[in-house]
């Protein structure tokens, strides 16, 4: 689920076509975990922030690959 709503996060990120609102929305994805971090008592492992930055990444280059195929196939 941390996947598929990371990947969500990726593909609007993509949408706003803006490199800094990129880098926003990983700054955000790693400030919610350390935030669960400090808030919680136990805190979370570490390998759930690798797949959520996993799924922005997969999200994000996957809409770009996707808006370069639509492009070629108009040009």
């Amino acid at each position: 689920m941390i996947f598929a709503t990371a990947m969500m996060i990726g593909i609007a990120a993509g949408l706003q076509r803006s490199a800094i609102g990129t880098m926003i929305g990983v700054a955000l994805v790693s400030v919610a975990f350390m935030t669960a971090v400090a808030v919680s008592v136990v805190p979370p492992p570490l390998t759930t922030l690798f797949i959520a930055l996993g799924g922005y990444n997969v999200g994000f280059i996957g809409y770009l690959l996707t808006i370069d195929a639509m492009e070629r196939r108009r040009a």
